[in-house]
């Protein structure tokens, strides 16, 4: 019994040794506890509302003289070929989102410099079935948003 108390805490020391956390949960500094988000990209603004929240944010609708302002100036989806057929029809994809994003403090100060957050996938298509390839290609972007998002918390959360 003793031996496996020990291994337990060897085992939690070296998690919490190297940084671990949860996913979905992130420290923010306590200047960024009211933040407003402008996005072209809606689903990626909700993607971000809800990790904000989650954490304990409040995310206003429009910038305001004591909140922090993360602005996505773009978020744009590109489709790559992965694979092609003996006739040279695409048979596979790579999904790529790229997201440009900076985060300033109420005074307009930038906390994070112009960045990118990027997610990729790569995906099989069948021209066969292109209703259920339609459909998990928009289940892949909405994927990808919640892996942009939660790069952009991970990236503020590194803010001192």
């Amino acid at each position: 019994m003793k031996r496996i108390a020990l291994i337990f805490l060897l085992t939690a020391s070296l998690v919490s040794g190297c940084g671990f956390h949860l996913r979905g949960t992130i420290n923010l500094p306590d200047s960024i506890r009211t933040v407003a988000i402008t996005s072209p990209d809606v689903k990626l603004r909700d993607a971000l509302v809800t990790g904000l929240e989650s954490n304990n944010v409040i995310v206003v609708n429009s910038p305001t003289a004591d909140s922090a302002h993360i602005k996505i100036d773009k978020a744009d989806f590109t489709r790559e070929v992965r694979t092609i057929d003996s006739r040279g029809k695409a048979t596979g994809y790579v999904l790529i989102l790229r997201a440009t994003y900076t985060v300033t403090d109420s005074a307009g100060t930038a906390l994070v410099k112009p960045s990118t957050a990027s997610a990729r996938r790569d995906y099989n298509f069948d021209d066969n079935q292109l209703l259920s390839a339609t459909r998990e290609e928009e289940l892949l972007h909405d994927e990808m948003r919640e892996d942009a998002a939660q790069s952009i918390l991970r990236k503020m959360s590194r803010i001192r």
